[in-house]
């Protein structure tokens, strides 16, 4: 894949270590000092000094082709910016955007050519959330383009479904299991395997399903 990091600080520099012996990464960075920086550190990888909110900039960094755009600046007007150019006047198929301030999470929409928008306070918010109210059950991750999302879940002793089989679970259409994780070990979701307390079952389903899961597994 082509991809094109927008934002060199602490998460593009992640990224662009993280995705550069896979992928073609191209990273954008504003400021001089941080691009040497970068340049010394990376030298051979495709850094870009100038504004990403410049559309010389985005033509430079060959941002029309790209698979991928991750807008990951501090500023979150600046990636606003960049995922609206980069979706609209680009036609790149996904536009990550970072939120930096969480009041601002509204705005990063399809409309502005967000496909996922990632605010890491949010995350933390809705994990503790989620651990004080369901205990059990933790929402991993949330993808809004598809409508899907990875649910954790302890089975503990009167669950209802300790010594069941996973073909005996009432599983509907739109939830999958896809992994259970035992004394550390994982374990391919046959029908024929036995959940025991103390399993952690992966879960991928519509964004929605989290109640169904519940009542399935008797948490409800």
């Amino acid at each position: 894949m082509r991809i094109v990091v927008l934002g060199g600080g602490m998460v593009g520099r992640y990224l662009l270590e993280a995705l550069r012996e896979e992928h073609q990464v191209v990273l954008v960075e504003k400021r001089l000092d941080r691009v040497k920086e970068l340049r010394d550190r990376f030298p051979d990888a495709d850094i870009v000094h100038g504004d990403a909110c410049e559309p010389k900039v985005l033509d430079v960094a060959k941002t029309a082709g790209a698979d991928a755009v991750a807008a990951v600046t501090g500023d979150d007007e600046d990636n606003l910016v960049i995922s609206y150019l980069a979706k609209f006047e680009y036609g790149v198929p996904m536009v990550f955007a970072r939120v930096n301030n969480p009041k601002n999470e509204w705005l990063f929409t399809a409309e502005w050519g967000v496909d996922e928008a990632i605010c890491s306070a949010s995350i933390i918010v809705q994990l503790v959330r989620e651990e004080s109210s369901l205990g059990e059950m933790v929402t991993l991750l949330k993808l809004r383009r598809e409508n899907l999302a990875v649910e954790e879940v302890l089975v503990e002793e009167g669950s209802g479904v300790v010594g069941k089989s996973i073909g005996e679970l009432d599983l509907p259409p739109q939830v999958l299991v896809a992994t259970v994780l035992r004394d550390r070990h994982l374990l391919i979701p046959r029908g024929d395997l036995v959940l025991q307390r103390g399993d952690k079952v992966l879960f991928v389903s519509e964004a929605d399903r989290a109640e169904d899961i519940r009542r399935i597994l008797g948490l409800g």
